[in-house]
C-alpha cells in the first residue's frame, strides 16, 4: 500500500502491522506544485537539502537537514519549493497506531499539532540513532517478534517527540485546567470532524456522534483547546475549500456541492468571510493545475 502523499517514493512503502504503519526508505522528488491532505500522521527525517512548505494556518515552513517534519493526518500541506538534493525518510502512522503507541500521552501530540501547531524539531543527537534503528528494524524481514519490536519502538520514539514538546511549551501545559476525560473527548471530536465529507455540520451533529449534548462538548472544546467547536468545524471546512480551488479544475458549484454546502451563492458569501476573498478571486492568486 502507498500512501496518497506529496512525495514520490523511489520504493514503494513497506506496510507494516496491517497497513498502520508505512515506511519509505528514500524519498526524492516532491510532487509538483499539488497540496495533499494526508491519511497519516507523517514524520519526514530530513537528511540533506531544503524544503519550505506551507500547512495549516502557519506561514511558510522551512525544513533543512536534520530537521523532523511532523504532519498530522488530514491537515492540508502545500510544496512551494524543494532544493535539489532533498534526501529524506518518511514514516507513516494510522491515528490508531499513533493512540496505541502514546497512550494517555496522545493528548501532548494534539496540542502541540492542533492547538501549537509545532511541525518541525530542530536537530537532537537522539534522531540520528532513531534514524539508525528505523532502518535496522524495517530492513530486517525475518524478526519472528517484528510487530512487537517495531510498535515498542514506536512508542519511544513518539515519546521521545512528545518529550520535547513539552521541554519548550510548558507553559501551555500550566494553564491547562482540562481533565484526561476532557481531552479524550476532544481527540474524538478532531477524529470525527477529519472522517467526515460534509465536514460544515452544527455542533449538535458532532455532539450526537459523541454521546454529548452541544453544550457540554462546546464546554470540553474551551477547557482543552480554548476555542469553540464550531471554530474547529469551520477550520477544517475551509481546508478542504483550499484544496479543491487549488488543485481541481472543479466549478465553484461543483465544490460547492461536494462540499455539501446548499448552493453556491452560500458557498462564496460562506468563503469570503473567512478568507477575505471570493473563491475564484483564490483560485486565480493559487491555482496549481493546468
Amino acid at each position: 500500500m502507498q500512501p496518497n502523499c506529496i512525495i514520490v517514493m523511489e520504493i514503494e512503502a513497506i506496510s507494516l502491522v496491517h497497513d498502520d504503519i508505512l515506511y519509505v526508505e528514500n524519498v526524492i522528488e516532491i510532487a509538483k506544485a499539488q497540496s495533499t491532505r494526508l491519511p497519516y500522521n507523517t514524520l519526514v527525517y530530513c537528511q540533506s537539502g531544503k524544503v519550505l512548505v506551507e500547512m495549516g494556518s502557519r506561514d511558510n515552513i522551512k525544513v533543512e537537514a536534520g530537521q523532523l517534519l511532523l504532519i498530522p493526518a488530514q491537515k492540508t500541506i502545500y510544496p512551494i519549493m524543494v532544493s535539489t538534493d532533498v534526501k529524506a525518510r518518511a514514516l507513516f502512522i494510522s491515528d490508531k497506531a499513533l493512540k496505541g503507541a502514546l497512550g494517555g500521552q496522545t493528548d501532548i501530540w494534539n496540542r502541540a499539532m492542533y492547538l501549537k501547531e509545532v511541525y518541525v524539531i530542530n536537530h537532537q543527537e537522539w534522531m540520528d540513532g532513531m534514524d539508525f534503528y528505523v532502518r535496522s528494524i524495517f530492513r530486517q524481514r525475518d524478526l519472528q517478534l517484528r510487530d512487537e519490536i517495531l510498535l515498542s519502538f514506536l512508542r519511544t520514539m513518539l515519546l521521545m517527540i512528545c518529550e520535547r514538546f513539552v521541554e519548550h511549551e510548558d507553559a501551555m501545559y500550566l494553564a491547562d485546567v482540562s481533565t484526561v476525560r476532557d481531552k479524550d473527548i476532544f481527540g474524538k471530536f478532531l477524529t470525527q470532524i477529519a472522517s467526515e465529507q460534509y465536514k460544515r455540520r452544527q455542533v449538535s451533529y458532532y455532539a450526537e456522534k459523541l454521546c454529548l449534548t452541544p453544550k457540554y462538548l462546546s464546554v470540553v472544546c474551551q477547557r482543552v483547546s480554548g476555542k469553540a467547536p464550531i471554530q474547529w468545524i469551520t477550520e477544517s471546512t475551509m481546508e478542504d475549500c483550499y484544496a479543491m480551488l487549488r488543485n481541481t479544475n472543479k466549478s465553484v458549484k461543483e465544490i460547492s456541492d461536494i462540499l455539501g454546502f446548499p448552493n453556491s451563492s452560500f458557498f462564496g458569501q460562506y468563503f469570503r468571510r473567512q478568507a477575505g476573498m471570493t473563491p475564484l478571486e483564490y483560485r486565480v492568486k493559487y491555482y496549481q493545475i493546468g
